[in-house]
């Protein structure tokens, strides 16, 4: 499990400070609403030099309620993609899922904690699977253009 110095109440300033990051680029997933909006406002002003993008599904989606005690300011939501973006305790990790700046624990039943990962999602034949379709998909929207 990767762990890092940061945590719950830590920020996206305090995840990249003192980190250069140009000539990097950064993408922000989920940006049409909620954290993923909040987290490519944060990243645009805490990356300078780097090159960030926002990607989005669609536009107007929506979020779910969070308990009053696991709520975060905009800078601690944003804290562990900002981390995962740029630190480089983290140079060539890929393929795993953080929660709090730090690796999510695969779990096989969700608790009301909000905390780690499905263990289907973590499955490397459900990657393929996913990789493969991932592929057609563009492939086909190659082909239309």
């Amino acid at each position: 499990m990767i762990t890092t110095p940061f945590g719950f109440s830590s920020t996206a300033a305090e995840a990249a400070a003192g980190i250069d990051l140009s000539g990097r680029r950064a993408l922000v997933t989920g940006a049409s609403s909620g954290l993923g909006a909040e987290t490519g406002i944060t990243a645009n002003a805490l990356m300078p030099g780097a090159v960030v993008t926002s990607l989005q599904r669609h536009i107007g989606g929506s979020g779910g309620r969070v308990a009053a005690d696991r709520m975060k300011t905009v800078e601690q939501g944003a804290a562990t993609s900002v981390l995962l973006a740029v630190s480089p305790l983290l140079e060539g990790v890929g393929g795993r899922y953080f929660d709090d700046c730090a690796e999510a624990g695969v779990v096989d039943r969700r608790t009301g904690t909000l905390h780690g990962v499905a263990r289907y999602a973590v499955d490397p034949e459900n990657a393929r699977r996913l990789w493969d379709v991932s592929e057609a998909l563009l492939a086909d929207a190659a082909g239309a253009s």
